[in-house]
């Protein structure tokens, strides 16, 4: 019985290793737990990562020929056909525009947001120097 950490299971099979500590999670693969001061550590049971590995992948099929092409057109635009050239690239500026639009006023708030932060922070301030000034008495003036 081979164990292999979290880091060699996820080489081993090409997932992450957040989807191996899934895994885990799930008791989709076996494994064994080793105490550490911090927690515990995983050793994972490499024969049955690849047991797991196996049952899940699946060769890749050859797409049946029989089956309508795909609906999608592609086609290139042509500068020189004029017309459907132009249309597009006022769609795109229009977008594009849009989007720039949508940015300055996503900053705009972002700064305004900044703004009532600093605000609040400067006002925290002000009130901790004020409770933590020494308080005076009148007859004292003169130390």
């Amino acid at each position: 019985m081979e164990l292999i950490t979290i880091n060699d299971a996820a080489t081993f099979s090409g997932k992450s290793i957040q989807t191996i500590r899934r895994m885990i999670k799930q008791k989709k693969i076996r494994v064994k737990r080793q105490k550490t001061p911090q927690g515990f550590n995983y050793l994972i049971i490499k024969d049955s990562l690849s047991e797991f590995i196996d049952a899940h992948t699946q060769p890749p099929t050859q797409p049946d020929v029989t089956t309508q092409p795909d609906s999608r057109e592609h086609r290139a635009i042509d500068p020189s056909s004029g017309g459907d050239f132009q249309a597009e690239m006022e769609r795109f500026n229009t977008t594009i525009q849009k989007l720039i639009e949508q940015n300055q006023r996503d900053k705009d708030n972002f700064f305004q947001l900044i703004k009532t932060f600093q605000d609040r922070v400067f006002t925290l301030e002000n009130q901790i120097k004020l409770l933590e000034a020494p308080a005076r008495r009148w007859w004292k003036f003169w130390k």
